[in-house]
C-alpha cells in the first residue's frame, strides 16, 4: 500500500502561534501557519497581531525586515504602514492617497492572548470565530497554588488529527509507551468541546522518565486523569489525587498546524506546590518524554481512511466523526 496523504484541509479553530513571552513589544516574526506565510508582531501598546505576510503594494514580505511603528507595521520595501486590521495607514512619500490603497486590505487573523499563549483563528473560508479560547485555571496569574511552569515544544511530522487520535488509540499504549491504556469513561461531547475522565494506576518511574527524575522508594498509585479539548488546538489535562496528600498536575497542549505534513505542539505543565519535588518532576518528565516514543511512528506512517478496527482499539471512528466538524470543503476554482 503506498503512503497516503491526508485527505482533509487545514482545520478550522484557534491555534497557538507563539507563547506570550516569545513575542516582545515591537518585535516582528515570520511564521508558517495553516499553509500560509504570515507575520506576527506586537504593537507598542502591546497588542499581538497576525497578518498575511505580503504587502499588497509590490509584494514585499512584511516579516523580513518589516518593523513596528506605534500600532502599525512598516513594509521594508517602500515604508508603507499597515494597521492591525490590515488597512493601509500611511504612504510616507505619496502626495495623494490612492483610492485603491484605501480599499486594499491585508487579511488579519482574529487574535487573543490567554493561558500564556497567543492564539490566531483560522477558518478555511475566512469566517469569523464561532467559539472562544477557554481560560484554564493555573495559567493566568493564579499562581498561589502552583509551582514553576515548565515549557516543552515539539515539531511533529504529521497533522493535528493524527496526533489527537493517539489519545483514543488504546491499543498503542502497551506497545509504544510500555504502559497500560487509560480506561476512559464515555466521552462527554458538546459541539466543539470533548471531555474524558480516566481512573488509572500511574507509575512515576515509567520508562519515559529520565534517570535524574526517578522517584526513590515510590510505588504506583491510583489517580484521576481528565482531558478536555476545545477543537483541535486547545487541550487541558489534569491529574488529581497524587500522593502524599492529594497533589495535582495540570497541563495545556497548545497546537498549531503548519501545513499538511507538519505541526507544532507547545506544552505548559506544572504541579501543585505540595508535590513540587522529585515526584512532581517525575510526572512532568514522564509526560514530556512520553510523546517522543510516538515520533518514529508519525514520521513514517500512512493515513488509513477506512481502518480495520477491533474491539480493543478504542473509539477511533467516534473520534473521527467529532473531528470532522472542524473541516470545511475547499472552494472549487
Amino acid at each position: 500500500m503506498p503512503k497516503q496523504e491526508f485527505p482533509f484541509p487545514m482545520p478550522n479553530g484557534w491555534f497557538c502561534i507563539a507563547r506570550s513571552h516569545e513575542l516582545k513589544t515591537g518585535e516582528v516574526q515570520s511564521l508558517n501557519f495553516c499553509e500560509k506565510e504570515v507575520v506576527a508582531f506586537r504593537t507598542e501598546s502591546g497588542a499581538p497581531t497576525v497578518l498575511d505576510a505580503f504587502c499588497p503594494h509590490l509584494g514585499a514580505h512584511l516579516g523580513e525586515g518589516g518593523c513596528v511603528h506605534g500600532e502599525t507595521i512598516e513594509c521594508p520595501f517602500h515604508a508603507w504602514r499597515w494597521n492591525i486590521d490590515g488597512t493601509c495607514a500611511e504612504i510616507p512619500y505619496a502626495k495623494n492617497f490612492p483610492p485603491k490603497a484605501k480599499e486594499s486590505k491585508i487579511f488579519n487573523y482574529p487574535v487573543v492572548e490567554v493561558n500564556g499563549f497567543i492564539w490566531a483563528w483560522h477558518h478555511l473560508h475566512q469566517e469569523e470565530p464561532t467559539w472562544e479560547v477557554p481560560v484554564i485555571d493555573g495559567f493566568n496569574g493564579d499562581d498561589e497554588k502552583w509551582g514553576k511552569v515548565y515549557h516543552y515544544d515539539y515539531n511533529i511530522n504529521t497533522v493535528l488529527q493524527e496526533i489527537a487520535e493517539n489519545d483514543v488509540d488504546a491499543a498503542h499504549f502497551p506497545k509504544v509507551h510500555k504502559s497500560p491504556s487509560l480506561p476512559e469513561t464515555e466521552a462527554i461531547i458538546d459541539g466543539i468541546y470533548k471531555k474524558t475522565i480516566a481512573e488509572t494506576l500511574y507509575d512515576p518511574n515509567s520508562d519515559s522518565v529520565s534517570k535524574e527524575n526517578k522517584v526513590k522508594n515510590h510505588e504506583m498509585f491510583m489517580t484521576t486523569f481528565t482531558r478536555e479539548s476545545w477543537g483541535l488546538g486547545t487541550v487541558g489535562l489534569k491529574m488529581i489525587n497524587l500522593p502524599p496528600d492529594g497533589g495535582e498536575f495540570i497541563m495545556i497542549n497548545a497546537s498549531c498546524p503548519v501545513n499538511n505534513k507538519h505541526s507544532i505542539l507547545r506544552w505548559s505543565m506544572r504541579v501543585s506546590k505540595d508535590i513540587e519535588d522529585e515526584l512532581g518532576m517525575a510526572i512532568i518528565d514522564g509526560i514530556a518524554h512520553g510523546v517522543l516514543d510516538d515520533l518514529p511512528i508519525w514520521d513514517n506512517k500512512s493515513y488509513v481512511s477506512d481502518p480495520i478496527l477491533c474491539d480493543g482499539d478504542g473509539p477511533i471512528n467516534k473520534f473521527r466523526k467529532w473531528v470532522s466538524q472542524f473541516y470545511s470543503e475547499p472552494i472549487q476554482n
